[in-house]
């Protein structure tokens, strides 16, 4: 005879599950052990079957849109934005070095430094292909646009007074000359070089917010993958309890297959997720923030490389000219007031942290991570202290009225002359930057081999486990057939 309280019971709990389904089936499962004869086992089995296909699919669902978030975050960390930053920083220093060799140009007479044009036209070509590529990569609208449209346009202006000042100074008009380069200069420095630092200032921002919505995401995702999991988990656990204390089954193959498959992705997927969240952390904050500075470093160091020949080939501006090269150096490298760069360098070299140290130079000297970098970043450090030690000559041979003396040792290409000591700078940076730039690169590559398949794989994962709770159940079902 039907018990009216039972089924009542039965009624309240199936609405129940709608909330919370394991405690339900817990419940009936509590109840069916009071009354064996009340409650449907059949019923039981295929609820546990049906909730074992909800958290399949549910895993399923959160651990893809998790995937594609953590890829679209290093994606956007490493093939736009920081790309884009580096692009905007070398658009930048092709920049200042045609400027820098315009005026190396104009310090002699007309062919007397065929290297400052042919270094010119380096630059200028630099230019040309980098300005595609950054046109190429746009992603952020007219935060991106407008530079990179300002960057061809004035180009054009300044190239166009650069070359009367060429001409002006091969006709012997040295006023003339010097005047049509002032106005180029002012579209360099007033115009160019702001908009190249315009370009890197909005992939910047993006860079950041997206590094830190990223970490909080990454770690949101995760959150619920686990907790999908265990959901999954808890089901296939209780089932098979169930049938132990039901049917007097000890194990089930099948179900215990389907546990361990949930077990073994749940535990590569976590792996995978924290695996790519630290890929993308040694990107950023590891690899890029050097990147960065010593990108603005070298930018910076053809800017003081103009404002060298500036210093002596205008001289009612000569005060300007020298200041600006002193503020923007200090920039590139600052050390405290009882250092040199020998005695800095030193104990850098052995791992010493200098006080008072500051700069592009010294923010990748403190953000020392990769082999090889310690020495190259060293190096790069010194031979800008030889440099400047340079130019101090410079400007000594300037002051004591050696006009001539001080235009040779600007612009000559030998060892001990400036050109060769700023040749030997960016040779030392080159290959720091390059260190940090594998690295960059390698982190990247590993992240979004941390999420790949993942596609695949969860769906995959999510029928099997399904398919064999089926086949476990399926015989205890027919049992009652």
């Amino acid at each position: 005879m039907v018990n009216k309280g039972n089924i009542y019971f039965a009624f309240t709990q199936v609405n129940f599950m709608k909330i919370k389904p394991q405690i339900w089936l817990s419940s009936l499962i509590k109840n069916q052990n009071s009354s064996p004869s009340s409650l449907p086992t059949p019923q039981l089995l295929k609820v546990g079957l049906y909730l074992t296909w909800g958290a399949s699919l549910l895993l399923t669902i959160i651990t893809i849109a998790g995937v594609q978030q953590q890829r679209y975050a290093i994606k956007t960390i490493g093939k736009d934005t920081a790309p884009s930053i580096i692009l905007a920083q070398r658009l930048k220093d092709s920049l200042a070095g045609m400027d820098a060799n315009v005026a190396n140009e104009l310090l002699v007479k007309p062919g007397e430094n065929p290297r400052a044009i042919q270094d010119y036209e380096e630059r200028r070509k630099a230019f040309a292909e980098r300005i595609v590529g950054a046109a190429e990569n746009i992603t952020y609208g007219d935060a991106e646009r407008k530079p990179i449209e300002t960057l061809q346009l004035a180009l054009g202006d300044y190239m166009a007074k650069s070359q009367q000042a060429r001409d002006f100074n091969a006709a012997g008009d040295i006023r003339g000359a010097l005047s049509a380069y002032r106005e180029a200069a002012q579209i360099m420095d007033n115009t160019l070089l702001p908009a190249a630092d315009a370009l890197d200032k909005a992939n910047s921002q993006e860079l950041d917010l997206i590094y830190d919505q990223q970490r909080f995401a990454t770690a949101q995702a995760l959150l619920f993958i686990v907790i999908s999991g265990f959901l999954l988990l808890g089901v296939l656990i209780r089932i098979q309890l169930f049938l132990n204390s039901r049917m007097r089954r000890i194990f089930n193959p099948m179900l215990l297959a389907a546990t361990a498959i949930a077990i073994v992705f749940l535990g590569y997927t976590t792996r995978a997720f924290l695996s790519a969240s630290s890929n993308v952390k040694v990107a950023k904050e590891d690899a890029f923030v050097s990147l960065h500075a010593l990108r603005q470093a070298r930018s910076l160091a053809y800017a003081i490389k103009a404002d060298e020949s500036r210093y002596l080939l205008d001289k009612a501006f000569a005060v300007k000219h020298e200041q600006a090269f002193f503020d923007q150096a200090a920039k590139i490298a600052k050390l405290p007031n009882d250092q040199t760069f020998e005695t800095v360098s030193a104990a850098l070299a052995q791992g010493q942290k200098v006080y008072g140290f500051t700069g592009f130079l010294a923010d990748e000297l403190n953000n020392i991570t990769f082999p090889g970098e310690r020495e190259a970043g060293v190096a790069t450090l010194s031979t800008f202290g030889s440099y400047l030690n340079i130019d101090k000559q410079i400007r000594q041979l300037e002051q004591s009225g050696k006009h001539q003396e001080a235009i040779a040792l600007c612009t000559g290409y030998n060892q001990g002359q400036s050109n060769w000591a700023f040749t030997e700078f960016k040779t030392a940076h080159q290959k720091t930057f390059d260190i940090n730039q594998q690295a960059f690169d390698n982190a990247i590559d590993m992240g979004f081999k941390n999420v790949e398949g993942f596609e695949i794989t969860t769906p995959i994962v999510a029928v099997a486990v399904s398919i064999l709770t089926l086949l476990g159940l399926r015989p205890r079902m027919k049992e009652y057939e």
